[in-house]
């Protein structure tokens, strides 16, 4: 991706202008606030009815599939799913190192992965993507760029995920779900764009969701592109210090995208080892999934999270299992493969997070 050459970013060359520290997110206020409570409630709300919802063998044979998961597989699995965070730290060192940031400025990637993995952790517990003010604060603690300059980094980074994992979510659905599709669209695409949205018809749904995400990544690169053309003549508008941090955010994000083809590849990556993941998840469970399947559910699983709605989108489970389920697996294999994967991908950031949390020298104020 290159950018047009009249933006006004400018490299980080140096240390940044001096900018009062920001302070801390106060995680123990914002859990006790009435948006954070009123998420829980709703997540709580959101399991009950599905459960409620669910055929009582079809849950007791998942829990028995659990219980009998190979435990050598599933840790494989979750030492394969946390592969995840240093390749993330590599990417965010690299998307670093484009803004210019000198080398002495560089946190290394084993602490720029433990601070990923505290803005995950951080996510989990409280909503509104929280964890990912946090993640700056914590990197200008560890002797990064600026708070303003850092966000701008991890702006172009959740702009990259976002990019990778529609793509790769609509390729993989459409490998998935093709029969699903063909079999829905008997009036024809266009006719299925048009007649609006009816969730009982399944294959246009499906149709009508993939344009959508077309749609969302096309006007990310457009947009990217135009702040990069004329982002600047907001600056001007400006008073003197918003106009200075703005530009340090701008410039940081917009120079985060040089050498666009290696963060590409660590970015493939990173789903990739998420993917391997779930793989991992159904042998543990004795199940053998075709690979399309396994990438698009590891790839939805992360979508989800962007959904504001609950913490570490908790709640929102029964949009994987009908994903299983309507590629044919009953009910029992489709929440055992739900619930095992959730484990690793949101309880093991709940423990784990809250351990790192408490010892690691960086969360110390």
């Amino acid at each position: 991706m290159s950018l047009p050459a009249e933006t006004a970013a400018q490299p980080l060359d140096a240390a940044p202008p001096a900018e009062t520290s920001p302070r801390p997110p106060a995680l123990g206020r914002r859990l006790a606030s009435p948006r954070s409570l009123l998420s829980l409630l709703l997540a709580f709300l959101l399991i009950g009815f599905f459960l409620r919802s669910q055929d009582p063998a079809a849950l007791r044979e998942a829990w028995a599939a659990i219980r009998g998961a190979h435990p050598g597989l599933y840790l494989a699995a979750l030492g394969t799913y946390y592969l995840a965070f240093p390749i993330r730290g590599l990417r965010w060192r690299l998307l670093l190192r484009n803004t210019g940031l000198p080398p002495q400025q560089l946190p290394r990637v084993r602490d720029l992965a433990e601070i990923i993995y505290l803005s995950w952790f951080v996510n989990s517990i409280v909503p509104a993507k929280l964890g990912d003010l946090y993640r700056g604060w914590l990197l200008q603690r560890e002797g990064g760029p600026a708070w303003s300059a850092g966000m701008g980094t991890i702006v172009a980074e959740r702009m990259l995920d976002f990019l990778v994992l529609v793509t790769l979510t609509v390729i993989t659905g459409l490998a998935t779900y093709g029969e699903v599709l063909t079999a829905g669209l008997a009036g024809g695409p266009l006719a299925c764009l048009r007649g609006g949205l009816h969730l009982e018809q399944l294959g246009c749904s499906l149709l009508q969701l993939f344009v959508l995400a077309g749609a969302m990544v096309l006007a990310l690169v457009v947009g990217l592109l135009a702040f990069a053309r004329w982002g600047w003549r907001l600056a001007r508008r400006l008073p003197p210090r918003p106009a200075e941090l703005f530009q340090q955010f701008s410039g940081a994000l917009l120079l985060s995208f040089r050498g666009f083809g290696p963060i590409l590849g660590l970015s493939v990556l990173a789903w990739v080892a998420e993917g391997a993941a779930f793989l991992l998840v159904g042998l543990a469970l004795g199940l053998r999934l075709p690979l399309p399947l396994v990438v698009f559910f590891s790839l939805l699983q992360a979508f989800i999270t962007v959904i504001p709605l609950t913490p570490g989108a908790v709640g929102l489970e029964f949009i994987l299992v009908s994903a299983l389920t309507i590629k044919g697996y009953d009910g029992g294999p489709a929440l055992a493969m739900t619930g095992l994967y959730r484990t690793i991908s949101f309880l093991s950031l709940i423990v784990g997070g809250a351990a790192v949390y408490l010892f690691s020298r960086k969360t110390r104020a």
